[in-house]
This record gives structure tokens, sequence and C-alpha cells, in this order.
């Protein structure tokens, strides 16, 4: 039996790794650090995988990528680490995140957004509790610290990238501390400008977005971007007004629920829809419509738990895979769910794989090959979310010359050790409490556990304020610590 000093083996190799000055590396922006000896899952099929590697950051970029780097540089004992990319998410409504888990048990998400029928509703119905009652309530400075902390919890989360589908602009004021909360947090943002979702709100959108990209975006090589955001269910009218004001912003355009309502192949031939489109959930489309989309080369994520447990009991991941296009992979919604990439990997895995050979089993010509792998599920959370946010050519995979957003997972604990298979260990066996360091365009944002620059006891405060004062507002019918089941 393994007792007494020698219970501390798995540790000590972590305690008495080099220390690195990261105070001191992160105010230098010509940094340079060597990431020595990690497992390294490079997500780019020219690199491949290392089974033990060293990757070299200079200053935002990657520089070099092999199994020994013979450079002069301070170094991260990475040994027992696999390095990734960091995760990217297409879809994430941040605005939400003052008010996390709010929501235990969803009744179902069918947009009644008018009196609810059924008093559960009224605590239980995402589109009812976030929409109807607490959005009109929210002040810029909600908008603020809700945004702030959804974005904190995906850098903690590794995810590097987020682009914020922010659906409660009810005024420029409201859209201004969205993207402020994007500039103070550490990630590399999209903010994704769309209107909020019921009155009252003002009627800026979406002209409001020519000075939103002329103030905060004005380059397209910057650390956050901008595009626009709509309900793929809105008025046509709307929806072509938006599609101009994005033509001549050059910009994307993310569509939420609905866009199969629309005329979409008409929409493409005309142009007013042109392959610069990310598609959020993406059911109920027809075989024509996906064959538009995937032909004007937009793209599509869904979101593993939202839609497997309150919205439509099916991830329709597997027939955008049969008609040619891979999906990404987005957390979506705050207010129900706790930031995580690592179990939205793991609930689209489970589900996908139930659905195949659930489908098999039952004589429908569903053939094995269609089992998803924890590869293609790390691929979607990476690769492919960054095809969504339009940064691939930036991020979502580990090469030389792409900017350096690198996840470092810590295996060196009961949990993961030994390794094995990377990509199982990654896909089933991670999640937040082993992500060991973050770095968001070679800058390090989280090191050995810990979020850097954070006030976390001011944080809280800012949260509890906000929370206390929409509960108020809204005459919340549950208590702040509440056991509803």
């Amino acid at each position: 039996m393994i007792q007494g000093s020698e219970m501390t083996a798995g540790t000590e190799n972590r305690n008495t790794r080099p220390s690195f000055d990261r105070d001191a590396f992160n105010a230098n922006p010509e940094r340079r650090v060597l990431l020595k000896g990690g497992t390294i899952i490079s997500m780019d099929p020219a690199i491949g995988n290392f089974a033990r590697g060293d990757i070299l950051i200079e200053g935002r970029r990657i520089a070099e990528i092999g199994e020994t780097l013979n450079v002069d540089a301070p170094v991260i004992d990475a040994d027992g680490m696999i390095v990734i990319p960091g995760f990217c998410d297409p879809h994430i409504h941040s605005w939400q995140g003052n008010l996390p888990r709010v929501i235990a048990n969803q009744l179902g998400d069918h947009h009644n957004l008018g009196i609810p029928s059924d008093p559960a509703i009224a605590t239980q119905n995402y589109s009812y509790v976030m929409h109807q009652t607490f959005a009109p309530a929210y002040r810029p400075e909600d908008i603020y610290i809700g945004t702030l902390m959804s974005l904190l919890a995906a850098a903690n989360s590794g995810i590097t990238t987020v682009c914020d589908n922010s659906h409660n602009s009810r005024t420029p004021e409201h859209s201004d501390a969205a993207i402020q909360a994007m500039l103070d947090s550490p990630i590399r943002g999209v903010h994704a400008y769309g209107r909020a979702r019921v009155a009252p709100y003002g009627k800026q959108f979406p002209d409001d977005a020519y000075r939103l990209k002329e103030r905060y975006f004005s380059s397209d090589d910057q650390l956050h971007t901008f595009r626009l955001f709509m309900r793929g269910d809105d008025p046509l009218e709307e929806m072509e007004r938006a599609l101009k004001v994005r033509r001549d912003l050059d910009s994307w355009i993310t569509f939420d629920s609905g866009l199969g309502k629309q005329p979409v192949v008409e929409l493409y031939k005309k142009g007013l829809l042109d392959g610069r489109e990310t598609i959020n959930h993406g059911n109920y489309m027809t075989p024509d419509q996906m064959r538009a989309v995937i032909d004007h080369g937009a793209t599509v994520n869904v979101c593993p738990r939202i839609e497997s447990q309150f919205r439509y009991g099916d991830i329709p991941y597997q027939a955008w895979r049969d008609a040619g296009l891979k999906p990404g992979i987005s957390n979506d919604d705050p207010a129900t769910y706790p930031i995580n990439m690592f179990q939205e990997m793991r609930t689209l895995y489970s589900h996908q794989r139930a659905k195949v050979f659930r489908e098999h089993s039952a004589g429908q010509e569903n053939d094995l090959d269609k089992l998803a792998t924890v590869a293609d599920m790390l691929e979607a959370a990476t690769f492919c979310g960054a095809g969504c946010c339009a940064l691939s050519h930036k991020v979502g995979s580990l090469a030389p010359g792409k900017e350096a957003d690198i996840v470092l997972i810590d295996t060196d604990n009961v949990h993961l050790f030994p390794t094995h298979n990377v990509f199982g260990t990654v896909v089933q066996g991670g999640d937040v409490e082993f992500v060991h360091s973050v770095f968001v365009a070679g800058r390090l944002i989280k090191h050995e556990g810990e979020l850097l620059g954070i006030d976390f006891p001011k944080l809280k405060a800012a949260v509890e304020e906000s929370r206390d004062y929409l509960f108020k507002a809204v005459n919340w019918p549950r208590e702040k610590i509440d056991f509803v089941d």
C-alpha cells in the first residue's frame, strides 16, 4: 500500500518546476518563452502531434514547434502537460453571466414570450425568464459585469476566443458596456451586435453598428473584432436592412435559431447572404437550405447541452456532417449551465454515438463508421469554432506563424495520470480544474491554475450588487440560494 511520504510522489515534480516570472513576461511586448517537453496536439495535419515536444512563442505568435528546440529563451516546464489550441466558442450570450444557473431544470424553450399559462414557466423557461423578465431591467452596468463574468469564466476554462452574441443591447450605452467588458477581459473576442429581444428598447439597431465599428473595431487585425447578430426568424425586412449594414461594414453576421423559416436559398441567390454567416443551432433547415449554406462557405455551430436538454432534444451535428460541413461547438446560455467546453464535448460525443448505435440497432441505414471520435470533438471545439468566429487563419490550431492561443492541461494528478490516449484524456477526462496555463496572443492569462490580474473579491461584490438589483427590480420569486427542483 502506498502511504506516508510516498503519497506525495505524484505532485513533487509539479511543485519543483522552475519558477517563471509571469509578470515580467507579460509586461514585455517582445516576450519570448519556450514551452518545454509537453505532449502536443496541434490540430494541424501538416504539423502533426508530438508525444513530447516544444513550442517557442515570440510576441503574439508561435515561432517554432518541434520535438526538441535548442533556443535561448525562458522556459515553462510543460512535462506532464497536454498542449492544445485554445478552445474557440462562437456563441455565448455573455450578458447573462451575473445570473449564472438561475434556471435549473428547463421546461422547454418554445419562445413563448407572453404571459405563461403554466406558472412554473415563469422561473424555468429560458425565454420567459431571461428575455421577458430580466432583460428589460438590465442597466448598462449589469450588462458590463454580466459580460465580464462570462468572459472570465471562459478564460479560466481554456476558452481563448468568444463570440459574444450580445442580444440585450437596449440602448447604445448597453452596447458600449458589453464591448468595454470584452476589452477589459483577457480573451480574444468577437462582439456580435444585436438588438434586445423584448420591448422596450431603442430603435438604434442595426444603424448603431456604424458607430460601434468605427469607435472600437477600426482594424481587422486586432484582438477584438465585430459582426452583427440576429435571430433567424426576425422579420425579413429587418434582416435585409441588417444585411445591408453588414455589407457596408464588410462584416460577418451570426444568426440564432429560426433561419430555416426564411427563404435562405433565394437570399443567397440575391447575394444578401454571401457565406460570411455563422448559424447557431442549425436545426430545422431543409436539405436545399443546408446545401446553400455549405456551398457558400458559411459556418454552423451546435450547442450540445442546450439542444439535448431543453430545446429540441436532438443535436443536428451528424446531419451537418452528412451534408459535408463540420460544425463547431458552443456553450450558448450561462444562465442555465456553467461555461465549460469539456462538458460540451462530452455531451456531444455521448449523444452522437448513442444516436448512431440506436439507429443501427433498429436496422436503420446508419453505418457505424459515422461514429464520432474524441478527435472530432476536439476539432469541433478548436478549429471549427475558430472558423465560426472567422478566425481560423489566426487561431484554432498550433502552427508557426499563428497567434499563440494555447492551453496547457495538467495530467500530473490521480485523475489524468497516466495519459495513454491523448485525445481521450482531453475530451473524456479533462475539465476546468486541470487547465494549468492559458495564453492569448502570446500573453499568459492563467498560470499554475490561477487566472491572472483578477481582483476576485471586487468582482464578487459587483456581481452580487447587480444580482440583488435585478432580483428586486423584477420581484424574482426565488431566494438568492434556492433548492427548487
